[in-house]
């Protein structure tokens, strides 16, 4: 006897339907995949050198003194940076 409703079971017995066994898995590797790169991407951000900041900075359109406030350095520094 076919099942009147929603949707294809995933197997004989089973009382859960194939798209909520596709959502939990889907649910379940994105938890895998945040949990996996979390630790990357803090570490890249940690890493990340104060030249590489003003670069990234100055590129979403931070002016080179809001730059040295964010840095703890002089605007002529980050101009250096820039430059370098």
């Amino acid at each position: 006897m076919e099942a009147r409703g929603t949707a294809e079971t995933a197997e004989p017995g089973s009382h859960l339907p194939t798209y909520h066994l596709t959502a939990v898995t889907t649910s379940a590797f994105c938890l895998l995949l945040c949990l996996l790169l979390l630790p990357v991407l803090v570490l890249l951000w940690a890493t990340e050198s104060k030249q590489q900041r003003a670069r990234r900075w100055r590129r979403n359109g931070l002016t080179q003194q809001a730059i040295a406030e964010r840095l703890g350095c002089s605007r002529r520094t980050v101009g250096r940076l820039l430059a370098a």
